[in-house]
């Protein structure tokens, strides 16, 4: 998440707009969420705070299932204004550590997302499973959604501006640019 943060903001750097982002880490290598809220406006000065207030955003893009169906992220959203995009891979979760037999909760989660969300705003992919098939890697299923999230019409920014951005990041260059275009691909 924190990636695909960083390349919109670039992204929107470069095409001339303004852009803030605020990343929450938490503990996230200890099994914590990891939570960014991006803003872009045309003019820097049109932002006038960073975190998105409860109801206001516009595109959740849901990189942890988990983390998606908390109430942090889901009072963010509203119905008829927010685009919802959810990887459904389950990722472990701290549960598994002290029971391994623990069951992941992948139909409630979803439930509380599409509680909250409106149905035809709502898109569920398993990106985890998608970048594993087609790229060999589950590291690309973040770059995957941002490529499904564009090609919906929900990020602001222009491709060649994202190409750009994954280009100055230069990490990993032609994967990611791959997984973003794999992810525009799999939209249509």
């Amino acid at each position: 998440m924190l990636t695909i943060t960083s390349l919109i903001a670039m992204a929107a750097h470069l095409e001339g707009k303004g852009c803030a982002t605020m990343n929450q880490t938490g503990l996230a290598q200890k099994f914590g969420a990891v939570t960014s809220h991006v803003r872009i406006a045309a003019r820097q000065e049109d932002i006038k705070a960073v975190p998105i207030p409860a109801g206001e955003a516009d595109l959740l893009i849901g990189c942890d299932l988990v983390v998606a169906a908390s109430h942090d992220c889901l009072a963010k959203g509203a119905r008829r204004r927010t685009h919802t995009l959810i990887n459904i891979a389950e990722q472990p979760t701290a549960a598994f550590i002290h029971d391994p037999d623990a069951k992941f909760p992948r139909e409630e989660l979803l439930g509380q997302i599409a509680a909250e969300a409106d149905e035809d705003n709502m898109y569920t992919v398993d990106a985890t499973k998608v970048a594993t098939e087609l790229l060999g890697d589950t590291i690309g299923a973040n770059l995957f959604l941002l490529g499904v999230a564009w090609q919906r019409g929900l990020v602001p920014v222009s491709s060649e501006a994202i190409k750009r951005a994954i280009e100055l990041n230069n990490v990993a260059i032609d994967f990611n640019q791959q997984a973003f275009e794999l992810g525009r691909c799999f939209a249509n």
